[in-house]
């Protein structure tokens, strides 16, 4: 149990567990046999709950597919603000996502699944970018409220939040193609050393 679940109640301990079951049997299915061939009241059949229950946490298959998470966004956002002042607004980023991608090691069979099922079925591909694109627009704010700027109307911190975002998809497709031969971690921080150093080689 992570920190953040011990200092939930137990009802949103157990909201957060039905939601994760959902989610993940949702993945294991499309996975399986393809998204197309997946049904609501299969899923929760094989979890156990109402068809009810489930659209109490997604309105529809493919948003638990994706499965963003407001509590990752909140945690990035706090890490951002409180990182110490003489970092540059970059090197606060790349920290703040090494420590939430951290669980990448240990749930690295979601993520392949994850990827199966989009190369399966590539017509989610655009509600996936969609979901990542909120995520990209919360590190775009949260850049800008650490940089005092706009984050409508100013470059850096749009800039900044989607090289970020394009390092993380580097690190994540290099570890997945190498079988895991090198820790995520190790891949996700010399993505961004490349890109402190302003990728110069």
């Amino acid at each position: 149990m992570s920190a953040d679940d011990t200092s939930l109640g137990l009802r949103e301990r157990k909201k957060r567990a039905t939601r994760d079951a959902l989610a993940d049997m949702t993945l294991r299915m499309a996975a399986d046999r393809g998204i197309e061939n997946v049904t609501v009241e299969a899923v929760t059949d094989a979890v156990g709950v109402s068809v009810r229950t489930f659209f109490n946490y997604f309105p529809c298959l493919e948003d638990a597919l994706t499965r963003p998470v407001q509590e990752n966004a909140e945690r990035t956002r706090r890490a951002v603000l409180n990182a110490p002042e003489h970092l540059t607004a970059l090197e606060a980023l790349s920290e703040a996502l090494a420590q939430e991608l951290a669980q990448i090691e240990e749930d690295h069979e979601r993520w392949e699944l994850q990827m199966a099922v989009l190369k399966r079925s590539p017509a989610l591909l655009p509600g996936f970018l969609a979901a990542q694109g909120a995520d990209e627009r919360a590190l775009v704010a949260v850049v800008a409220e650490r940089l005092g700027q706009d984050p409508e109307t100013d470059l850096y911190p749009r800039l900044l939040a989607h090289v970020a975002i394009a390092a993380v998809r580097a690190a994540v497709e290099v570890w997945a193609a190498s079988g895991r031969t090198r820790t995520f971690q190790s891949l996700c921080r010399e993505a961004f050393a490349a890109l402190c150093a302003g990728l110069k080689t």
